[in-house]
């Protein structure tokens, strides 16, 4: 069996600094892919290039804050001077907001967490997307969604529509890029330790949180982020070629 699948197709990861989107870019170095690591977190990003490189791996820093959407053309574009291609994006990066009733939401949130969530991975795509086009031989689209998009969670609704948005956008994308040869896919998580859910409190609430509650799942075990990243680099994989359109679902049986 080919170990290094990916060798020579270059990735851009964003939230690449922690989290899934870390773990993403390792699993997806270790099958051979260069690396393009997005974050707004600089030092994070720094130590998690060191340590791409370290493994063997090339590998690129990219400080952005998504909410800078007019800076993604630039962004992209360094890639491109740096390796020459794009073949992979993996669209990790998100916010949660401030949690909510929907008769408290700011106007301000709800438009924050839509332009991380939703316009940034739409740029995105349509950015690398025109490179995979013009380049030909095809290319990976990978959104990270949330188990929230598809079930009813209180104090959440800029997140959760806006992840749900995602989902549409990926299947839309997929049906104009697949004449291309891009696949377009997403996936979709249900509690993972990450900085993000830190929050929430510490091991022992977060356990609590998926054995009862609208965070429960069939397994009642929180997800780590290699468990989501293992998806995502199967849909980066030669073998999930036919696979367009789809989001699956990394959440233990949260959405059933």
């Amino acid at each position: 069996m080919d170990e290094t699948p990916l060798s020579g197709r270059v990735a851009l990861i964003t939230g690449a600094a922690s989290g899934i989107g870390e773990a993403a870019a390792s699993a997806i170095a270790d099958a051979g892919a260069s690396i393009a690591a997005l974050d707004r977190d600089a030092a994070g990003l720094d130590r998690v290039v060191s340590e791409l490189e370290s493994a063997g791996a090339k590998a690129l820093a990219l400080p952005l804050d998504l909410i800078d959407t007019a800076s993604i053309p630039a962004s992209v574009a360094e890639v491109l001077a740096a390796f020459g291609r794009i073949d992979i994006l993996v669209n990790c990066a998100g916010i949660s907001g401030e949690q909510g009733s929907i008769l408290e939401q700011s106007e301000e949130n709800w438009d924050r967490v839509h332009q991380v969530n939703l316009k940034a991975p739409f740029l995105l795509m349509q950015h690398v997307g025109r490179h995979m086009v013009e380049r030909g031989g095809g290319g990976r689209i990978v959104n990270v969604s949330s188990s929230s998009a598809f079930r009813a969670r209180q104090s959440i609704p800029p997140y959760g529509s806006s992840k749900a948005a995602l989902v549409q956008l990926t299947r839309s994308a997929a049906a104009d890029l697949g004449p291309y040869e891009i696949n377009v896919n997403a996936v979709a998580p249900g509690l993972t330790a990450t900085a993000m859910t830190g929050a929430l409190g510490d091991d022992d609430a977060l356990g609590e949180l998926v054995t009862e509650g609208p965070l429960a799942n069939l397994f009642q075990r929180v997800s780590q982020p290699a468990d989501v990243a293992a998806a995502i680099l199967f849909l980066c994989l030669p073998a999930s070629r036919q696979i367009t359109a789809q989001t699956i679902h990394t959440s233990a049986g949260a959405v059933v």
